[in-house]
Formats: C-alpha cells, sequence, structure tokens
C-alpha cells in the first residue's frame, strides 16, 4: 500500500518555461553568437546535465557553482559578452518563481499520504519557492542534501529515510526518464513518468498529467 508520494519539482511541478528563463534566452541570444533559442536551451541543458553527472560526493558542486560554469562556458564557446550578475540573478529567480502548474497545485490538496519533492534544485531556493507558492510538502531532498543529483539513489534514499517508507510503499513521480525513472528504479522505488504532451516509454507506467497520476496511483 501507498505510504508516500515522492515528486520532481521542475518540469513536474512548476513549468520551467517561465517568464524569467525567457529572459536569460532571449539575452543570450542577443549577446552571443548563437541566436536560435532552441540551440540556446539545448546548450543549456547538456552543459547542465553534463556538470550535474560529474559532481558526484566529494566533487559535489552545488547549483549555484554550476550555473558560474556554465556562464564561463557560453563565454568561452558561444562568445556569450552580457552581465554575470544580471543572468545569476535571473536565474535564481526563475528557480524560485516558476509557475505552478495548475493540475500540480490540485494535487498538493488531493493526495490523501505524505507528499516528498526530490529536486536537483538547492534547498534554500526551494524553501522560498514553497512558501512563495503555498505549497506544503512534508518534507524535501534535494541535492544539497546528499552531495549528488538525480539520478544518483542517495536522494531517492534519504526521501525513504525521512519518509519511513520501505521501497514498495512510495511512489514517485517525475517528468524525465533519465533523471526520475532510472533514479526512482535505482532504490526500488515504483516511478511514473509524468508526459505532459511527451511520448510514453515502452516498459514505463506514466499519465498525461498529475491529475491521471493520482488517479493511477490510487485507483
Amino acid at each position: 500500500m501507498v505510504q508516500a508520494v515522492f515528486i520532481d519539482y521542475m518540469g513536474t511541478t512548476v513549468d520551467e518555461r517561465s517568464p524569467e528563463m525567457a529572459e536569460i534566452v532571449r539575452r543570450i541570444c542577443k549577446n552571443s553568437a548563437v541566436h536560435d533559442p532552441e540551440q540556446v536551451q539545448r546548450f543549456i541543458l547538456d552543459d547542465r546535465r553534463r556538470y550535474e553527472a560529474d559532481s558526484y560526493l566529494d566533487a559535489y558542486l552545488t547549483e549555484d557553482e554550476i550555473v558560474d560554469w556554465l556562464i564561463g562556458d557560453m563565454e568561452a564557446q558561444i562568445g556569450l559578452a552580457d552581465d554575470p550578475d544580471a543572468l545569476r540573478g535571473l536565474i535564481r529567480a526563475h528557480w524560485v518563481n516558476a509557475p505552478v502548474f495548475p493540475d500540480a497545485r490540485a494535487f498538493f490538496e488531493r493526495c490523501p499520504v505524505p507528499i516528498y519533492i526530490i529536486t536537483n534544485n538547492g534547498l534554500p531556493y526551494m524553501e522560498r519557492a514553497l512558501a512563495q507558492n503555498g505549497l506544503k510538502a512534508a518534507g524535501v531532498v534535494s541535492a544539497d542534501t546528499v552531495r549528488a543529483y538525480k539520478p544518483h539513489r542517495e536522494l531517492f534514499e534519504e526521501a525513504l529515510r525521512i519518509s519511513g517508507c520501505a521501497p514498495d510503499e512510495a511512489v514517485h513521480i517525475g517528468d524525465s526518464y533519465d533523471t526520475d525513472v532510472v533514479g526512482a528504479r535505482t532504490a526500488g522505488i515504483r516511478p511514473v513518468l509524468l508526459l505532459r504532451g511527451k511520448t510514453p516509454r515502452d516498459g514505463v507506467e506514466s499519465a498525461d498529467d498529475l491529475t491521471q497520476a493520482l488517479d493511477l496511483i490510487f485507483k
């Protein structure tokens, strides 16, 4: 029987397409050699994932430190000429102000068991975002907590520890196969892939939105 739900934050609970992120992409397109917004977004995502993959335990870098490296890489590789402090401020505002999906707000209100957030975002930003959005979670496991990023199993095992659940008593919901599904499986936790318009993956339990995920888990 499900005793707790673990849930991802960016892309699952809140929309990554925030006004701040749109402004970041616009500025990079204007002030670098790359003028295609999709190419800029791919560069940011791929570079960030590379740093997160290499950042583990003694080699751990916070998201703030990774942002510094990202800005440096864009300066060196695509000729970015912009105010680094302004970009840092926009990124931090994005982490805090990303808008909550309507189905996420309903999910937090309707879920019959405690909800724990598992996120790569820094804990101080998460605490501000949850308070600002009025979302109440039983706990937050951040990459900062265990000095590792998803899909490392440490985040999921820490969520099990603080929730007091066995792996078969928890479900994890997230929008990324590579981080959420793979990470949950490493800890023996049932994953549900949130599609939000994306194509389902073979052999992976999935839901179109969080309303459907709630019905799927507690049917």
